[in-house]
């Protein structure tokens, strides 16, 4: 299953904002990309707006949350499953986001 991860943290709660904070956002990135169950499909920062972009494949949910852990440290987000637009093309076309008449 896929998900896309959302994080925002304040200017104050940065990880860049100190060369220790730095260092355990980095060791904690570089282990969530070898956790077991995972796959990192795609990480991007957008550094202005102080948020994170995490696409990942996850085995499970719980595996997830509990890799994603850590990060709460730093500031919050949320965690959606999301398909790829070719899976949801089929469900489109058969009618499943047409309101009920």
């Amino acid at each position: 299953m896929i998900f896309q991860v959302v994080h925002v943290h304040t200017n104050e709660g940065c990880p860049g904002r100190s060369p220790e904070q730095t260092k355990i956002f980095a060791n904690w990135w570089q282990s969530f990309k070898k956790t077991s169950g995972l796959k990192v499909m795609a990480g991007y920062a957008s550094s202005i707006d102080h948020t994170f972009y995490i696409t990942v494949e996850a085995d499970d949910y719980a595996t997830l949350a509990r890799a994603l852990g850590p990060l709460n440290s730093f500031g919050s987000g949320h965690t959606s499953p999301v398909l790829t637009i070719d899976q949801t093309l089929p469900w489109a076309k058969a009618g499943a986001f047409r309101a009920s008449k």
